[in-house]
């Protein structure tokens, strides 16, 4: 099969006419037209019906060229995997890609220039752990606690992973200014009698972090993202449990005060498949994370 004739038929699809498809590709109509009849004549059926207003897809036609412009999603995808420079894929949840990572990953590429990594965020945890299981990427930076994989509360990967915990994530309890619990030490008792505790969502790592210290049980009111809870702490509507790089700016600011009681840190977990080829460039990553 030609893939031109086949990528110009999924053009005709979506362009819907001869000539608009032409001036997307930068052929002439005549060149749309042979293509697209070549390619049924490989294929032993037809895409299009013809008539005097056009050119339209069987019923047959448009779910195969629906397909088929997936399956050139990904193949065009392995091409620029096979193309790109030697380096590392890493998934990491959002929270940690946007307020954890780049400054890492800064000075990783300062200390070894040679060395290309590609972050992918993904607020879905399962998404990220499962695309390493799948080889589709390198490793996973994500909080975890416990001795396993999962032991903070989500579901654990269905097959065997390394991984290391390159530090502790200091985690805090904030709350607005001029709270009653501020300016004197707490205990955890005295956080899970509060009215007010609020988080993200239930598979977040922060939430699973407040039900891991303060009990299953304990009140908790999803809010949305991590800037909603600290706008939700800021406004006065309760208090959160989060990790201090999360939000070191509002405490310097004011915004936020810190509650003075421990709360027990997460771990910052680099995670692998151990058989993947990639395992041995890990290395210099791993470091950068126990520098920062």
């Amino acid at each position: 099969m030609d893939l031109d004739q086949l990528r110009t038929a999924i053009a005709l699809l979506q362009h819907q006419t001869v000539n608009k498809t032409a001036a997307a590709q930068g052929l002439a109509p005549s060149t749309v037209s042979d293509r697209v009849r070549r390619l049924e004549s490989d294929l032993g059926s037809p895409l299009f019906t013809r008539d005097r207003a056009g050119m339209h897809p069987t019923a047959a036609g448009r779910p195969y060229l629906v397909a088929a412009a997936e399956a050139l999603v990904a193949l065009d995808s392995a091409a620029d995997r096979l193309h790109a420079p030697p380096g590392l894929s890493v998934g990491a949840q959002a929270s940690i890609a946007d307020e954890l990572l780049p400054a890492i990953l800064d000075d990783l590429r300062q200390a070894r220039p040679d060395l290309h990594v590609r972050l992918h965020p993904d607020s879905d945890r399962s998404r990220l752990l499962a695309a390493l299981e799948h080889g589709e990427i390198d490793a996973v930076v994500l909080l975890d606690a416990g001795e396993h994989v999962g032991d903070l509360g989500f579901s654990r990967p269905s097959s065997d992973l390394e991984y290391l915990d390159v530090r502790d994530v200091a985690m805090t309890v904030v709350a607005p200014p001029k709270h009653p619990l501020l300016g004197h030490r707490v205990s955890m008792k005295d956080v899970q009698n509060t009215e007010g505790l609020v988080g993200r969502e239930p598979r977040c790592s922060f939430w699973m972090a407040t039900r891991r210290w303060l009990g299953p049980d304990v009140d908790l009111t999803a809010v949305g993202g991590l800037a909603q809870v600290r706008e939700w702490v800021t406004a006065g509507r309760g208090i959160a449990l989060l990790p201090e790089f999360a939000v070191q700016a509002d405490l310097d600011s004011g915004r936020l005060e810190a509650i003075d009681v421990p709360a027990p840190p997460l771990r910052l977990r680099l995670i692998w498949r151990e058989d993947h080829a990639a395992a041995n460039r890990l290395r210099p990553l791993l470091y950068a994370l126990t520098q920062a």
